[in-house]
């Protein structure tokens, strides 16, 4: 288990790859060649309803901090992909994430639900995620994170990672 020092907040914030609204995101994907990872309930109801379909969701059925209802529910229920249910408190990654996302990596397809809270999720995907994949995540009140993974993220979210309280 690790746990987020509020000495890491700030760097966390900074996005791991581009900021794009829903437009620009769905454009972006559909030229997609590799493996497609969805962190976050908005993002992954957007690609899903646009007709883009992830390998992987990971989610919570909260969008800040608040139950998803309606629409948003039914769609995230119907992609079905092996659902497995975590349980991950707010401000930490507990080991059996880590290890529900590396399945879901090998295996190249999951839906991970969330128990708690699936912020820090997208930093787990990005540690063991393969060069070429896309990983989408929310960024709060600016749209989508587009992050095209390669060696240079993968350390920074190793060293984001290492830095969390164990």
């Amino acid at each position: 288990m690790r746990k987020l020092p509020e000495s890491l907040r700030l760097e966390l914030r900074r996005p791991f790859g581009r900021v794009l609204n829903n437009k620009q995101l769905i454009s972006e994907l559909g030229k997609r060649k590799g493996i497609l990872i969805s962190v976050g309930d908005e993002c992954s109801y957007d690609i899903i309803k646009a007709g883009i379909m992830p390998d992987i969701v990971v989610y919570d059925l909260r969008i800040k901090r608040k139950d998803v209802i309606g629409d948003i529910r039914d769609v995230l229920s119907r992609f079905d992909d092996g659902e497995v249910i975590v349980h991950n408190p707010p401000s930490v990654i507990m080991d059996e994430l880590v290890a529900s996302v590396k399945d879901a990596l090998e295996k190249g397809a999951g839906k991970i639900l969330v128990n708690g809270e699936e912020d820090l999720a997208a930093l787990v995907v990005m540690m063991y995620a393969p060069d070429g994949a896309l990983v989408v995540y929310g960024q709060p009140d600016e749209g989508a994170v587009l992050v095209e993974m390669n060696d240079e993220v993968r350390e920074r979210a190793v060293r984001s990672f290492e830095s969390m309280e164990e």
